[in-house]
């Protein structure tokens, strides 16, 4: 196998490119405003500037973060569901 820089990556002018993590997400997004561009597991996407806002990524870009916090409320709802004499939770996060 070998390995190809963003720059020769988006040279190839494939449909679709798929990142992984914020330092690949915004090198890609770097090369090309117009090849749509799908993240997944970057870390806090809008405070890296990567897009504007969750709700409207905008642009060539969409995807999700690997963990958002604004998300808490979500995990403990699925939580309850599947544990549902569940008192108290604690969760962290960093």
């Amino acid at each position: 196998m070998t390995s190809i820089g963003y720059e020769e990556l988006v040279g190839l002018q494939p449909d679709i490119i798929v990142t992984y993590g914020s330092p690949a997400t915004a090198a890609v997004q770097r090369e090309t405003p117009t090849i749509p561009i799908v993240f997944a597991g970057a870390s806090d996407p809008v405070a890296t500037g990567i897009v504007p806002r969750l709700n409207r990524p905008g642009g060539n870009i969409t995807g999700f973060a690997a963990l958002e916090a604004s998300l808490g409320g979500k995990w403990l709802e699925l939580l309850s569901e599947i544990a549902p004499g569940l008192k108290r939770a604690a969760i962290m996060h960093s």
